[in-house]
């Protein structure tokens, strides 16, 4: 068997699951599967508190892991690469067992601890703008109200960490792609200095390294166990997050990459690291030197489920398409708030003027959601510079056609739809790159493919402009935009 053949294996941990794929060197996903995860327990004043058992973190990977194992045993495998949900963490004894529950992402208990690191940040000249549900946040919590937990632990790690480091052995590693919500400094590739007036704290954070650099092999004990190849490679992973922007297809500097799911995400591929005083745009950083801004709305394709649960999608993008461009001009927030494009706590969604029957208003609110990604792209615009790429488009809201062709018109720009857009797909390339083609973009050029695309018509595009603006001036006139253009 030729190395060039063997497989790469990639695994996303989500909030609900954990998925496992197989893929070649050309992108062909050869083998996957699923296990499903108990929901995250809520506690806390609000739900504020929401915990997963890490021990089950570990169970579906390895179930997920055995599903492939024939695939394997036939074709080989030479690396492995793990993604996890970005903010969630644990503590871990010497021996890599937890000693607390896993914190997830949106736990946002530490509103207190928040604040004093904020204090400390600016108080040293260093980045402040840490959250209740900042993993470090999290973590001064655990110092302050699980003191014997906190003494037991010798590493805090990342969810995707923590199921490397069980496959390995090798424990309290992460990646500067997790390790960013942490407080990492991505351009000193470092933790801040001031981090040391955490003291023992400090200690106990995770070494950190590039994505794709190795972690050692997995322990010879799991490999029959899970029907693992001998001596299979793993490689440091990255969030869920950039696995995803990894399988959407973005490569060269320019492309965006949205995901439109329950809200917005938006990514872009950069030359430079962004800085937004603001706060509102966030930079990952891929080895090899390219830098990823991205921000994420409450806006997206929540409507779909609240205002049409139960309907037959198909036949309301069809009557849609009758209905489009849309005099109705809707803001299709579903919560109280907004993130970005604009920072807004008293945000709320509106539709005028209000539709008179259910398919004008469905095509409105997709026509509305089409208009805050362009207003998105529009402000990574400013600190950027414009975007010479094509957008990839993942999630959800991406499978229907007349909202990809929508959204193509509404901005201009040429739409790609990939054949696989999942995170641990992102994974697995991420795998092939760090020893097969050594370079990240080489290998999603390789391995991601279009499943199909979507040219702007320039007479629509122009038209939708002219709605367009009548939608940034009543953001405007909401006092949600300071300006009432872009």
């Amino acid at each position: 068997m030729r190395f060039k053949d063997a497989l790469t294996i990639g695994i996303d941990i989500g909030t609900s699951g954990a998925r496992a794929v197989a893929v070649s060197t050309s992108g062909t996903v050869v083998a996957s599967a699923r296990k499903p995860l108990s929901a995250a327990g809520e506690s806390g004043p609000g739900g504020t508190r929401r915990q997963q058992d890490p021990n089950a973190w570990w169970e579906v990977v390895c179930k997920a892991l055995r599903e492939l194992s024939h695939e394997l045993a036939e074709h080989g495998a030479f690396g492995l690469s793990v993604a996890g949900t970005s903010g969630t963490i644990v503590g871990i004894d010497a021996s890599g067992r937890p000693t607390t529950p896993g914190l997830m992402y949106d736990d946002a208990r530490a509103q207190e601890e928040a604040n004093e690191l904020n204090a400390l940040a600016r108080e040293a000249g260093g980045q402040a703008g840490f959250s209740p549900s900042s993993p470090l946040a999290k973590l001064r919590w655990i110092e302050k109200h699980l003191p014997e937990e906190f003494a037991r632990t010798r590493h805090f790690v990342h969810q995707a960490d923590f199921v490397a480091g069980r496959l390995t052995g090798a424990l309290g590693e992460s990646d500067y792609s997790n390790a960013l919500k942490m407080g990492y400094d991505l351009e000193r590739e470092a933790w801040p200095d001031w981090f040391e007036k955490l003291s023992t704290l400090h200690s106990k954070l995770p070494r950190v390294m590039a994505p794709g650099t190795s972690m050692g092999n997995v322990c010879t004990a799991l490999t029959s166990d899970l029907g693992l190849p001998n001596k299979l490679a793993v490689f440091a992973g990255v969030t869920d997050g950039t696995a995803g922007f990894l399988a959407s297809g973005a490569t060269r500097v320019g492309d965006d990459n949205t995901t439109l799911g329950t809200t917005l995400v938006f990514k872009r591929l950069a030359d430079h690291r962004v800085v937004d005083p603001r706060g509102l745009i966030y930079c990952h950083k891929l080895p090899g030197g390219l830098w990823i801004p991205g921000a994420a709305s409450n806006t997206g394709g929540a409507f779909v489920r609240s205002d049409f649960h139960g309907a037959e999608l198909s036949q309301l993008d069809a009557q849609a398409q009758e209905a489009l461009p849309s005099e109705h001009l809707a803001y299709p927030l579903r919560v109280q708030g907004e993130r970005f494009p604009f920072a807004a706590p008293e945000a709320r969604g509106f539709c005028e003027p209000e539709p008179a029957d259910e398919q004008v208003r469905y095509a409105a609110l997709l026509q509305g959601t089409a208009f805050i990604e362009r207003l998105g792209y529009e402000t990574l615009d400013r600190h950027t510079g414009r975007a010479t790429g094509d957008v990839y488009a993942t999630g959800g809201g991406s499978r229907s056609d007349v909202w990809m062709q929508l959204r193509a018109d509404v901005s201009g720009r040429i739409y790609h739809r990939p054949e696989f857009p999942e995170s641990a797909f992102g994974s697995a390339i991420l795998a092939r790159a760090a020893t097969s083609h050594g370079d990240l973009s080489l290998a999603c050029r390789r391995m991601v493919h279009l499943e199909r695309s979507f040219h702007p018509d320039p007479a629509r595009t122009d038209l939708y402009t002219e709605y367009y603006d009548r939608f940034l001036t009543l953001l405007g006139q909401r006092g949600l935009l300071q300006e009432p253009g872009p």
